[in-house]
């Protein structure tokens, strides 16, 4: 019985995070601008890869593996927000402009 909650858990995780890495991509393709683009490139492949690690540590079951990956998603969480807040600085200081905005003369 606990063997199939387990199973369950794992494949809803799963299918969670591959839910959020299909509309992460759906985002980067229909974003016009990098400004927008930041969205989905830090918000949903975190929520994606954070699902997914967690259903893989669920289906470790009791294992050095489960710490590993418990680092992996602390990492994510800590690095995915200030990656994408220095990639929009840098386009803003590169002086790419956001989509529907005139450049300047």
């Amino acid at each position: 019985m606990i063997s199939l909650i387990n199973d369950i858990l794992v494949v809803a995780f799963a299918s969670v995070g591959v839910v959020f890495f299909l509309g992460g991509t759906i985002g980067l393709l229909r974003c016009p601008d990098a400004y927008s683009r930041l969205h989905p490139a830090t918000k949903c492949d975190t929520m994606g890869a954070c699902s997914v690690a967690l259903a893989l540590s669920l289906d470790a079951g009791w294992d050095i593996a489960v710490f590993k990956l418990i680092l992996v998603i602390l990492i994510l969480l800590l690095t995915s927000a200030p990656s994408g807040h220095s990639v929009g600085r840098s386009a803003f200081l590169a002086g790419i402009p956001p989509a529907g905005r005139p450049t300047k003369a």
